[in-house]
């Protein structure tokens, strides 16, 4: 009688284990913190958000903030060095519009990734997203990118003017979407538990084996 009272315990034991490790494989981990409400990231310039979407507009009297770096620059505004719109975007960047949020525990392998639509009125400005100090033109939508290395970073998202500021370009972003790599301590250590958990129950039985 007791050696089935403890072939049970260890039974729902395993089974129990089992089921942690599968939850474990099926819901990986969201390392990065990121608010994906659009109406809480700072700004500069001329910029309308809502929760899940963000204008931005370059050529009005509002998108007034200057390149170049220094008091009240994009470049300051964005984490940047001075000049890093000129040199990555365009050498005529004259002002513009931008958004930022620093988000933090960001794994490598993650992935960030968002909609957008550049209305261009004027055909030589320009839009870009900033990730710490590099600037990434805007060429293909949706926009992705996957970090390399684990850390905090400042992510930015803005639109300038170019030579002059006569036309009005309208960036529109949306559907903001983080994309969580699978942390392996989490996985190794369900993997261990099933293991463990296997190898219990083989013991057990064996035991139950000789006992009879």
């Amino acid at each position: 009688m007791l050696t089935k009272i403890k072939h049970s315990v260890l039974t729902a034991s395993t089974v129990s284990l089992l089921s942690l490790s599968s939850l474990a494989l099926a819901n990986p981990s969201y390392a990065a913190i990121l608010n994906l409400d659009f109406s809480t990231w700072e700004r500069i310039g001329d910029v309308t958000t809502t929760s899940n979407q963000v204008i931005l507009k370059s050529g009005t009297d509002l998108s007034n903030a200057p390149t170049g770096g220094g008091a009240d620059s994009l470049e300051e505004f964005l984490s940047i060095p001075a000049d890093s719109l000129l040199n990555a975007v365009d050498a005529f960047a004259v002002q513009g519009s931008a958004i930022k949020q620093t988000f933090t525990n960001v794994q490598a392998g993650d992935v960030f990734s968002f909609n957008w639509n550049f209305a261009i009125k004027d055909p030589v400005d320009s839009a870009f997203v900033t990730i710490n100090n590099s600037v990434i033109p805007l060429v293909n939508a949706p926009f992705s990118y996957t970090f390399l290395t684990a850390g905090d970073y400042v992510l930015g998202i803005g639109v300038v003017d170019v030579f002059d500021v006569t036309e009005e370009s309208q960036l529109i972003v949306s559907q903001i979407t983080p994309q969580p790599v699978n942390e392996p301590v989490t996985l190794l250590g369900s993997f261990i538990m099933l293991g463990y958990g296997v190898g219990m129950l083989h013991k057990s039985r064996q035991k139950t084996q000789i006992s009879n």
